[in-house]
């Protein structure tokens, strides 16, 4: 009796070592597979924060996505895998997140209206510009809904277009400065000009001396130290005029002329006539271009017309 008891025992025990482990078998190899998962998902999540290079990082979160979709397929789907899962993408899709608020940051047009740098200021557009690219590519990995895509695209829109209107602001600031410049240069120019023009008209009229037979131009040194006086000269019908020309310096010996001009068109007359209209010392100077007068001069003292002083030139 005692040994069909033992026997009985052994056979209950047997029974439910065999029952407890049909049960917790399952169970096992449940834990096994979440093990071997986690320990996959671990590997990814190291691979990622020791990756230095962006588009590693980025490829990295593409096909992790991708491994997610399909384990959620799968048939042999768990629920603490699917939200490891979750959890790690959410990790990774921030880490892209903070480099876009950061560039945002950096290139944020704060203090906009106080800057007149060209340069820098579409230095921060092209960077939200290239941004806005960055994001319309990425945007199906990098950001967990379309809500914040369309707050990125508002935001850099915004920017983008701030920055636009105060580089076009200071082009055209620039543009009316420069025309304005040009402008006070050219009247500037224009004044300078006139100045230069009247002063030497000034000039002119203070070394220049001409008449209907001649003209006479002294030096500049000459302003104010020499005169010209005119005089008839005329004998019954010769015409004939004397130019009297002085040169009186302060602190130096002074000169003087007599330029005769005669009319000795009419050959009728006699030579020695026309003689005596001027003294004997004259030389000729010239016969103007025009009718026939005769042209002669003499100097006294330092002279007026010499290498240096006064010049004449007949018309």
């Amino acid at each position: 009796m005692k040994r069909k008891t033992i026997i009985i025992t052994g056979i209950l025990i047997l029974t439910l070592l065999a029952v407890t482990g049909y049960f917790l078998y399952p169970y096992y190899v449940k834990q096994k597979t979440i093990s071997e998962k986690n320990a996959e998902i671990n590997t990814i999540e190291k691979d990622f924060k020791n990756s230095t290079d962006r588009e590693s990082r980025l490829e990295l979160l593409k096909s992790t996505i991708q491994e997610s979709k399909d384990y959620t397929k799968s048939k042999k789907f768990f629920p603490e895998i699917s939200d490891q899962y979750k959890t790690l993408i959410s990790s990774m899709q921030n880490k892209f997140v903070k480099e876009y608020q950061q560039i945002m940051e950096e290139n944020a047009p704060l203090d906009i209206g106080t800057s007149d740098d060209i340069d820098t200021l579409a230095n921060h557009k092209d960077n939200l510009n290239n941004l806005l690219t960055t994001i319309e590519a990425e945007k199906e990995y990098t950001l967990s809904n379309n809500s914040n895509y369309q707050e990125y695209i508002e935001n850099l829109s915004s920017y983008i277009e701030a920055y636009t209107n105060r580089i076009t602001d200071i082009e055209e600031k620039q543009k009316a400065e420069a025309e304005a410049q040009k402008k006070a240069e050219e009247e500037a120019k224009r004044k300078a000009e006139e100045e230069a023009r009247k002063k030497a008209e000034e000039e002119t009229a203070k070394t220049h001396y001409e008449n209907e037979y001649f003209s006479v131009d002294v030096p500049v040194e000459w302003i104010g130290a020499w005169s010209v006086t005119e005089e008839d000269n005329s004998l019954g019908k010769i015409h004939s005029t004397i130019y009297t020309f002085s040169y009186d310096p302060e602190n130096d010996y002074g000169g003087g002329a007599m330029i005769y001009v005669l009319d000795m068109s009419d050959t009728s007359i006699p030579l020695p006539t026309y003689a005596s209209m001027i003294p004997s010392e004259c030389e000729e100077i010239g016969v103007t271009s025009f009718g026939y007068y005769d042209v002669f001069k003499t100097e006294a003292g330092a002279g007026f017309f010499f290498d240096g002083g006064a010049t004449i030139t007949l018309k």
